[in-house]
């Protein structure tokens, strides 16, 4: 069904199911873990130090894509619709980071830097050295910071509507103002006025939930690991101007920019800044897509991933 925008069928799934089960953590659970039983499916844990790095190893194929999700909830289950299409020819990892999923930390604020060391650690400890690496927002920041410090493992890097370090962070003070509350309670949503307030700035054409399900999803996903997440949060906002300072950027590594031309929490004017951070880069603005085009409009960036991928590694 191209025509429909996979979100809106992840959200049919998850509310017929959970109407069935009562609890809409259950549904998404089963559903993802249906999903990935229908492909080789391998799960990985690799401790580094004290932390502990997880990440799911499915489909098949020489080339390896690494896959690293924004802030909300369910590593696996945001990066669905990239597995869907890509799983028959490419061998994809798709990382949960530190404090997300099944990874874990003792510490209370994670930052981008140790992020990254983590991962690298992981990656290498497992002989993956050279592959292709996508992020997305908080994820996208973590994986811009990674090619600048490890560009000989990139074969190539896609950042969707990512955190940047150019970024305004009065962007982030009108968005308190206009919702009366604190970042930090629109992308952890506590009750149901921040849970509209955070799907109005996630994606283009919210999808309809009842208020009964909503607060399942508050009980059951976003109260998970809370404290931890809000750390990072203040930690991206308190190593802004370190961020600001780090050279992130290289143009050893050919970059691909998927930005929804609707985000409201990362705007697409942002673009033009870390283009000049990674020269050799391609720039595409997904149409009637916020801040998750690539759940959004999938075949839509599906069309660009295509064409960047047969650009890079032409058969």
């Amino acid at each position: 069904m191209p025509g429909v925008p996979k979100l809106r069928l992840l959200g049919v799934v998850f509310a017929i199911a959970s109407l069935v089960s009562c609890r809409v953590d259950r549904a998404i659970e089963a559903e993802d873990s249906w999903f990935y039983s229908r492909r080789p499916t391998q799960y990985v844990r690799t401790p580094v130090g004290q932390d502990t790095l997880h990440w799911t190893h499915v489909g098949q194929g020489g080339d390896t894509l690494v896959l690293v999700h924004g802030f909300g909830p369910y590593p696996s289950v945001q990066w669905q619709p990239v597995v869907w299409k890509f799983a028959d020819r490419k061998h994809l990892v798709v990382v949960d980071l530190l404090g997300f999923g099944q990874s874990t930390s003792p510490d209370t604020a994670i930052t981008v830097q140790q992020q990254v060391d983590v991962l690298h650690s992981a990656l290498h400890a497992h002989g993956i050295t050279r592959f292709t690496l996508m992020g997305h927002s908080y994820g996208g920041m973590v994986s811009a910071l990674y090619a600048s410090t490890h560009p000989e493992d990139l074969k190539a890097l896609v950042l969707i509507d990512p955190l940047h370090r150019h970024f305004d962070v009065a962007h982030l003070d009108s968005l308190e103002s206009r919702w009366g509350r604190p970042i930090e309670e629109v992308l952890l949503p506590r009750d149901l006025a921040t849970y509209d307030a955070m799907m109005s700035v996630s994606v283009h054409d919210p999808f309809f939930l009842p208020d009964f399900m909503k607060q399942q999803v508050l009980d059951n996903i976003y109260s998970v690991n809370l404290s931890q997440r809000e750390a990072m949060l203040h930690a991206v906002r308190r190593d802004s101007s370190v961020l600001r300072a780090t050279a992130v950027g290289t143009d050893q590594v050919p970059t691909l920019l998927l930005w929804g031309a609707e985000d409201a929490l990362f705007p697409r004017s942002g673009a033009a800044a870390v283009q000049r951070d990674f020269p050799r880069n391609r720039l595409a603005v997904i149409e009637r897509a916020g801040h998750i085009p690539h759940m959004e409009r999938p075949f839509a960036v599906f069309e660009v991933l295509e064409a960047f991928f047969t650009d890079q590694f032409p058969k």
